[in-house]
């Protein structure tokens, strides 16, 4: 019974070795073969018949009998690779105890298709120019190609068999995020020194199996030292070239506005036609420049934005000013539709200004069959929408998917018409998604179109710093004016002159460091390019010396350095071509505020703000404006005032938190502070007002409660 067990058995290998694909053999302890199927005859090209019984060396595969060897002395299956008329097989030879000897099974595999695969892969892997590095699941590198190789400047028998992580190859530390395991592909721009130097993208992706299990990750190496390069130059292109353009458009247009506004005596009709079609022009050209290094900031990573909580219906007022007396030219109107109470936006308070310019002077632009202007502001969500309508020629929907790329222009009869470089809606784009919102339109060809940004919520790490404005009046001082170009110094020499200042003119570092020392001016306006770039070594030397440390300096440059020119010491900053009344509102808020007391104002409801700064500033006072307890934490870290009026019901933190915050600091403990309310006083917290000055109920006489300013002031001079 057994024996016929035993037969069975048998029965049922023989019929699992004839049914399977791979290649099986049985060989006996004594080294023959004791059963071959079909698929392994064939692979090794012998007969069953003729191969049963006989010795394995009939097989002709030596390595088949070495790997048996191992087999049988190591008790453990072994695999091996052998190739037989062009065909690849992998064997693997598996011992079994067959009563007090070993046999074995071995199975064969033939991989040729796969092998042909992955010969292909690698010889595609390997011929490509870009560096490619594979890693095991264990961040054991596993493939080196030879552009790696040479990237690297390590051989492939450095590397393989290492186990790093991908930085760590290039010398650098571990990505802070963790591995690619977890946070998925990951990309940074490295450059290399060694064996030459080069300019590197990274870029690290997992791999996974239709199952997603993690098989490791593939690191691909570009060299884009080229194309930076490239980039490189086409930016100082653009920025000499513009900037070379500045210099002269600086003179153009600061005299002939001098001309156009009678500096220099009375012009007849034709005059002001021709000098108001030279100042167009002048002005459209300082736009295109003005684009094209924004592109050129944008593109290099060099623009700089001042996020802020925003005011977007302040904003949209401020635009749609501007625009105003060219609508009531034509009987057209802007109407506005913005949300009561509309939360604060966090975005650049000048950038946002820009886009929405942009979006309403092109509204404008393309009706000209006229037609109203729509501007509508709401809330939707985390973010505030803003969308700009018009009733004009509308826009094809194959035209609107390319409108926001840079240079695009829709071919018709009225943009070739109107003119323009195609900058305009790629800036704003730009723009308006570096704040992290979104740019779009909507629009159908003869029905107008509606274009729309929007912008994310302020949070509380955003904080408007309030700027110090002088008091209203006649100014007066000794101004100094650094400037290489004889003529820019001269029209802002004219500028000042004919508000009232005495004006002092210096051409190089050099003779405007003397004339800071000896005649110690009220501002200094400096070009930081004069000498060549050494205005900001100038701008450090004035700042870091005692005698000169605390002159406010304003920059006038052609080009953009804002936040270098703020590091060194600068009190503000203007781009040439110079407006002429922001200059001038700079200079007179600068010497106003040298001489006058600083009032900080802070109180949520901006009518009252707006009333009490004018009413102090005609009576001679600098003043802050704050919307909020925070606001008014970061003024007085910035410039300490003189006196406070504090509102107590305010939003983000109010009057009581700020003035516990002022009373508990040794730095501002002293300063008087008026406090204003219109609410009842919370019991609870009633004996933090024992800390101010004095206490006024709303509603109040403005000027009553600048004599009670007034009052405390002299108060705390006399204590």
């Amino acid at each position: 019974m057994p024996e016929r067990d035993d037969r069975r058995q048998f029965h049922h290998v023989r019929a699992l070795m004839a049914g399977t694909r791979e290649g099986m053999i049985a060989v006996a302890p004594d080294r023959t073969v004791r059963m071959i199927n079909e698929p392994a005859a064939a692979m090794f090209e012998v007969t069953r018949n003729g191969c049963v019984g006989s010795s394995l060396d009939c097989l002709a595969t030596p390595q088949l009998s070495a790997a048996l060897d191992a087999a049988f002395a190591d008790r453990v299956p072994v695999v091996m690779d052998c190739e037989r008329n062009g065909r690849d097989y992998t064997c693997t030879v598996t011992p079994y105890e067959d009563g007090k000897a070993w046999g074995a099974i071995v199975t064969i595999s033939d991989n040729s298709e796969i092998l042909a695969v992955r010969r292909r892969s690698e010889a595609i892997l390997t011929s490509t120019s870009d560096g490619i590095i594979i890693f095991d699941p264990n961040d054991r590198i596993t493939f080196v190609n030879p552009a790696a190789e040479r990237m690297l400047g390590r051989g492939i028998e450095t590397l393989v068999g290492l186990v790093t992580d991908t930085w760590e190859v290039f010398g650098l530390s571990p990505d802070p995020e963790g591995t690619v395991r977890e946070t998925g592909s990951q990309v940074r721009e490295v450059r290399i020194q060694e064996p030459e130097s080069r300019i590197v993208d990274v870029h690290v992706d997992p791999i996974v199996d239709d199952r997603q299990v993690y098989l490791g990750s593939v690191t691909t190496i570009r060299d884009v030292t080229v194309e930076r390069e490239a980039m490189q130059m086409k930016n100082e292109f653009v920025s000499t070239v513009s900037h070379e353009l500045r210099t002269p458009l600086t003179s153009i247009k600061g005299y002939i506005d001098l001309i156009l506004d009678g500096e220099a005596g009375e012009i007849n009709e034709i005059q002001q036609e021709f000098l108001s079609i030279v100042k167009e022009n002048s002005d459209r050209l300082v736009d295109l420049i003005n684009d094209m290094l924004d592109i050129s900031r944008i593109e290099s990573g060099r623009i700089v934005l001042k996020v802020q909580p925003l005011d977007i219906a302040e904003r949209i007022a401020g635009a749609v000013n501007t625009f105003r007396a060219v609508l009531d030219q034509h009987g057209r109107d802007i109407k506005l539709d913005v949300s009561d109470n509309l939360p604060l936006a966090a975005g650049d308070p000048d950038r946002v200004g820009q886009v929405l310019i942009n979006f309403i002077s092109n509204a404008i632009k393309y009706s000209p069959e006229g037609g109203d202007i729509g501007v509508h502001a709401s809330l939707e969500g985390k973010l505030v929408r803003v969308a700009i309508s018009d009733e004009g020629i509308g826009i094809a929907a194959e035209d609107q998917a390319r409108l926001f790329t840079k240079f695009y222009r829709v071919d018709s009869s009225l943009t070739r018409e109107i003119g323009g470089t195609g900058l305009g809606l790629s800036i704003c784009k730009s723009i308006i998604e570096l704040l992290g919102g979104q740019v779009g339109v909507e629009s159908e060809e003869g029905s107008g179109s509606t274009f729309w940004f929007t912008l994310p919520l302020a949070s509380e790490k955003h904080v408007r710093t309030p700027a110090l404005e002088g008091p209203l009046g006649s100014p007066g001082g000794r101004i100094l004016v650094i400037d290489d170009s004889e003529d820019v110094a001269n029209l802002i020499a004219t500028y000042l002159s004919r508000r009232g200042y005495e004006v002092v003119k210096a051409f190089n570092a050099d003779e405007a460091w003397e004339y800071a020392i000896e005649l110690e001016p009220r501002v200094i306006t400096l070009d930081v390019m004069v000498g060549e770039g050494a205005g900001f070594n100038l701008l450090r030397n004035l700042k870091a010396d005692p005698r000169t440390a605390d002159i406010p300096v304003v920059v006038l440059s052609i080009i953009c350095d804002q936040g270098r020119s703020e590091r060194c010491g600068a009190t503000d900053y203007l781009e040439k071509p110079i407006d002429k009344k922001r200059l001038m509102s700079v200079i007179d808020s600068l010497v106003g505020s040298l001489d006058s007391p600083v009032v900080l104002v802070t109180d949520d409801d901006k009518n009252i703000v707006d009333l009490l700064s004018r009413t102090l500033k005609k009576r001679g006072y600098a003043v802050m404006a704050a919307y909020d307890g925070r606001e008014a934490m970061a003024a007085i870290e910035r410039t300490r005032p003189d006196a406070i009026l504090l509102d107590l019901r305010m939003p983000v933190m109010d009057g009581y938190d700020v003035l516990e915050a002022l009373k508990a600091d040794p730095k501002t403990a002293d300063i008087p502070v008026v406090i204003m309310s219109a609410y009842q006083i919370d019991q609870e917290r009633a004996n933090i007002l024992s800390l101010a000055s004095q206490l006024v109920g709303k509603p109040f006489d403005a000027e009553e409660l600048v004599t009670h300013v007034e009052s405390v002031m002299s108060e705390s001079e006399q204590s």
